[in-house]
């Protein structure tokens, strides 16, 4: 199996001067010396095994792309030739687009003039979005890939190794489009359109490819899986490499984890995600200048101050000078004077990261060289060299069989979501949880699952969906998962141990990946045991809504809903 990076302009400046917050000369003379990855670790310690490059990321920038057919694609990105570089579309940046923006066979043209050791064929993403043209994208998608897999063979089978893209809507459309490609001898892909799917969707995937492969004993030679580095995959994509198969994929979460994650923003190789410590910029260059209105008692020269207190507490704190509670006692002050306003929810999380010191115990170049720099969360200089870290992380347990079994924590801790930012009308699914209490606790007790429930926080979470217009469903220790007006008798049973969590999990796992691509965020609203049920079907949509007990999560429902009911209001008085 083997990794691949995508290349998104990620790179550092390698004399940005972490104390002084400054650039080095030659980085203001010249923003692309800047390093990737690869020349901060240095090529024998690279964590990927190649790197992928989008068509569409690359005409963003008009001098990127004069760069890179003037120099070809290795030599822009200063990588050894023996680093293998996959390049595709980028079809997520013309999905909105009727028809693809590139050509199918001008498409193989662009790959063999930039030295492209890989290319994808022209794909069109089926996205709910556009559920209607389902078949219509998948059509394209298909006929793209065979018109540029004739002419590969003709012209460059010996300039660069071809993907034929596929994209479906069900398991079966993917299956169907591979074995009318194999028909055309085509033995090479790219399966796309994945990266928001729920992993029992792909896992189910990729064991039918494997049984076909089985029952027809024809095994493509390279299959590649866009968007998707999920731990829980690799003993899958294993069993398709015993079956003869190359399987490469690709994926930056775990390092745009590194700045986009609410919490888990620094991962170590036990499988922990820690929050990084925030401490924003002040400054002309900060975007808390003019974007964003500060505290009006604090002058520009105050929040500095408060700025740069934190910074040398936090050194000193790495150096065991200061104490936790002063550090914490000066973050919080920080966040006040700026209006971030995160300090009350992410406390916890620092002090564990506090406690814990994890850049210590990491053997990484980056935790190496930056030391306590790495866990705070500012800048490109800090917030990237951090992601480079995870990445680190996440090959180390790529590469090693025994640490695929670890169930990473940040898998349940998902990003943390203020209700009050949801818009009405925004395609939104909560997930909750069944009460205790009920109207009933007998078979003799019939009623839709809206109203059975009594619970002081389901019957907030109901009001809030309703006001909000947003779909709920209830995740029943007994039925699995429930739709509101799914009928359901009264019961007593409890959600209490691995067994009812894994007694439960298929039932709900089955109910939900029927509806999840309808959505574009996902709010769980639920106690650890039922999140545990949800966690094979976690994706980047996922969010959760935490507290320090039931009565912290009712109270955050609460401030919610009275927001929204206050705004309404507010609109009504003024209309």
């Amino acid at each position: 199996m083997k990794y691949f990076i995508p290349e998104w302009d990620d790179r550092v400046d390698p004399g940005y001067d972490f104390i002084l917050d400054r650039h080095s000369p030659q980085h203001n003379l010249d923003p692309f010396s800047d390093q990737y990855m690869w020349e901060i670790f240095g090529l024998e310690n690279i964590p990927f095994d190649g790197v992928l490059v989008s068509r569409v990321k690359v005409e963003e920038n008009r001098i990127k792309k004069r760069r890179i057919e003037e120099l070809g694609i290795h030599k822009f990105l200063r990588l050894s030739s023996k680093i293998p570089i996959l390049g595709d579309c980028g079809a997520f940046g013309y999905v909105n687009e009727r028809v693809p923006r590139y050509d199918p066979i001008e498409i193989l043209d662009y790959y063999q003039k930039l030295g492209f050791d890989i290319g994808v064929t022209v794909d069109h993403l089926v996205v709910p979005k556009y559920v209607k043209e389902k078949d219509f994208r998948m059509k394209i998608t298909y006929e793209n890939g065979l018109k540029a897999f004739y002419e590969w063979k003709k012209k460059y089978a010996e300039d660069f190794l071809l993907l034929c893209a596929v994209q479906g809507w069900d398991t079966q459309d993917y299956i169907r489009m591979i074995k009318n490609y194999q028909k055309h001898g085509v033995e090479n892909f790219g399966i796309g359109g994945l990266a928001r799917k729920p992993t029992t969707f792909i896992t189910e995937l990729i064991d039918r490819i494997a049984e076909e492969i089985k029952n027809s004993s024809k095994a493509p030679n390279q299959i590649h899986f866009f968007g998707i580095a999920r731990i829980p995959l690799f003993p899958h994509f294993k069993k398709l490499e015993d079956l003869g198969v190359q399987v490469t994929f690709d994926s930056a979460s775990f390092l745009r984890r590194a700045w986009l994650s609410a919490q888990n923003n620094y991962m170590t190789l036990e499988g922990k995600g820690y929050a990084a410590i925030r401490i924003p910029q002040i400054g002309k260059n900060s975007g808390l200048k003019g974007k964003k209105k500060l505290d009006n008692v604090h002058s520009l020269a105050e929040l500095k101050l408060l700025e740069q207190e934190c910074l040398q507490k936090m050194r000193l704190y790495d150096k065991g000078q200061c104490d936790i509670d002063s550090l914490l006692e000066a973050l919080e002050k920080f966040d006040k004077a700026t209006k971030q306003n995160k300090f009350s929810i992410l406390r916890e999380h620092y002090l564990k990261t506090l406690q814990d010191t994890p850049w210590k115990k990491c053997s990484c170049p980056i935790c190496k060289e930056i030391g306590v720099e790495v866990i705070i969360f500012r800048g490109n200089n800090r917030n990237r060299r951090r992601g480079f870290h995870n990445t680190w992380v996440f090959y180390q347990i790529f590469k090693n069989p025994d640490r695929w079994f670890i169930r990473p924590s940040i898998r349940h801790k998902l990003p943390e979501i203020d209700l009050t930012s949801l818009n009405r009308g925004e395609r939104v699914l909560v997930i909750t949880s069944c009460t205790k209490e009920k109207i009933g606790y007998t078979s003799k007790v019939k009623a839709p699952a809206k109203n059975m429930y009594r619970g002081p926080l389901f019957r907030l979470v109901k009001e809030f969906c309703e006001i909000n217009n947003f779909d709920y469903v209830i995740i029943s220790a007994k039925y699995g998962l429930l739709f509101p007006d799914d009928i359901i008798e009264g019961y007593e049973k409890v959600l209490k141990t691995k067994k009812d969590v894994g007694a439960i999990r298929p039932i709900v796992e089955e109910r939900l990946k029927k509806i999840l691509d309808k959505y574009e965020k996902v709010v769980v609203i639920a106690g650890t045991n039922y999140l545990k049920v949800l966690e094979n079907v976690i994706n980047d949509k996922f969010y959760q809504v935490r507290g320090k007990g039931y009565g912290d999560i009712c109270s955050k429902v609460k401030k919610a809903l009275n927001t929204i009911i206050t705004r309404k209001l507010h609109e009504f008085i003024c209309f």
